[in-house]
């Protein structure tokens, strides 16, 4: 696996941490019908939307998986401050699926990754393992953004470095920082016809004093704090100056009061046969 190109800065976890099943899995709401659903969370970050899930299915299970232990720990916590008592949070990835205590070929009605693929080397791999535990009759639902697709007004050069630079490097490690807008190419690949793949698309808009203020003050501390600095540095794809700019740019696009931003995420919904 490539390494994970944000890192798990505070600054990174603050993103992850803003999400839930509402704003980050609203294509998996109408496949929450049955309280004993059990699920598989694939690289499940600090377990927000893990928990989130679990709190929807009373008689269910969410079995919530991520390479980083430091993260684990941080979502078993957040479980815990939440009361769930239905889910389980271990160190792994779906590529050793094997190697996890409870995890077996067919057992979870659902498999769900969230801004997982774009961060993979073989994502293709990935999403054939997460179709190896899917009960028959049961789903795959992914969801990535694609970055290239973002826009944003007013327009701000520094934005537009960020993007350009942030592109070069996810690239740079053969990631796909566009996989959003190929999710149902890549489930082909894996084995779904295409009549077995729903495909959707959702976009976080952050528009709002408050909305531009978490977003903004987030990648303006990020790109400072976070792995992107060490890595924009280390390619020498940018300068400190350069990261200082793209950081003051941030902070200004937050004051802007006509600021928008949109990020657009593709989805997809793929049905294993009974």
């Amino acid at each position: 696996m490539a390494p994970y190109l944000h890192g798990h800065h505070a600054t990174v976890l603050r993103s992850h941490e803003w999400r839930t099943v509402e704003n980050s899995a609203p294509h998996l709401l109408p496949y929450l019908t049955d309280p004993s659903l059990k699920i598989l969370d694939v690289g499940c970050g600090p377990g927000t939307i893990t928990v989130d899930l679990a709190s929807r299915l009373p008689q269910g299970f969410v079995y919530a998986i991520d390479p980083s232990a430091e993260v684990i720990e941080k979502a078993k916590k957040h479980a815990e401050e939440k009361g769930i008592t239905n889910v389980r949070f271990e160190t792994g990835d779906v590529f050793h699926w094997d190697k996890l205590e409870g995890v077996k070929a067919g057992s979870f009605d659902i498999v769900h990754a969230h801004q997982v693929l774009q961060h993979l080397q073989d994502p293709l791999g990935a999403l054939k393992e997460m179709k190896k535990l899917t009960k028959p009759g049961g789903v795959v639902a992914i969801r990535d953004v694609d970055y290239s697709n973002m826009n944003w007004y007013p327009e701000m050069q520094g934005i537009r470095e960020w993007l350009d630079l942030y592109i070069r490097l996810a690239k740079r490690i053969n990631c796909d920082p566009n996989i959003g807008r190929r999710l149902h190419a890549i489930a082909m690949e894996a084995g779904f016809d295409r009549s077995e793949i729903d495909t959707t698309t959702q976009t976080w808009l952050f528009s709002t004093p408050e909305e531009r203020t978490y977003w903004c003050g987030m990648w303006a501390d990020r790109v400072f704090q976070s792995n992107f600095k060490t890595s924009a540095i280390e390619s020498g794809f940018a300068t400190d100056d350069d990261i200082q700019r793209i950081s003051d740019t941030w902070r200004a696009f937050e004051k802007a009061e006509d600021g928008w931003f949109a990020v657009p995420n593709g989805e997809i919904i793929c049905h294993v046969k009974a």
